[in-house]
């Protein structure tokens, strides 16, 4: 279910931007990103997303970032080592699946992700996880 659709996105305040290959809601301690159908997640987004995100929430900030798979995309899973540095943004990440294929490849990422994630089958359970993390920063 996309965010906007759920009722998470009524009980929360939250900034939303659009990029070329998905969109990306703002919270104070975490983002959700749904990447559009069909793209490759690789660097190159990944540098966009990150500076995006240092841009918004400044240089010191730590967040988790909640995957919604609502679309059939592909990622480097090598991009999750990245964020062992650091100077890493991001400090725990849950990918929430809707079918069987994203879930088995969330496995694989999980096993590359330098940082804490869980699988999540809901937008909820996701958010309910990440908000239980503390010191973020």
């Amino acid at each position: 279910m996309h965010f906007e659709d759920s009722p998470l996105s009524k009980a929360y305040d939250y900034d939303k931007v659009i990029l070329d290959f998905g969109t990306y809601y703002l919270f104070d301690d975490f983002f959700i990103m749904e990447v559009n159908e069909g793209e490759h997640l690789n660097w190159n987004k990944l540098k966009i997303l990150l500076n995006s995100l240092r841009t918004y929430y400044g240089k010191h900030k730590t967040l988790a970032y909640i995957a919604n798979r609502i679309n059939s995309y592909s990622i480097d899973p090598v991009l999750w080592s990245y964020f062992d540095k650091d100077d890493s943004i991001l400090r725990a990440a849950s990918i929430v699946s809707y079918r069987e294929s994203t879930h088995l490849n969330a496995n694989i990422e999980k096993q590359m992700s330098a940082i804490p994630m869980k699988r999540s089958h809901s937008l909820e359970e996701a958010v309910n996880w990440v908000q239980q993390i503390k010191n973020l920063n």
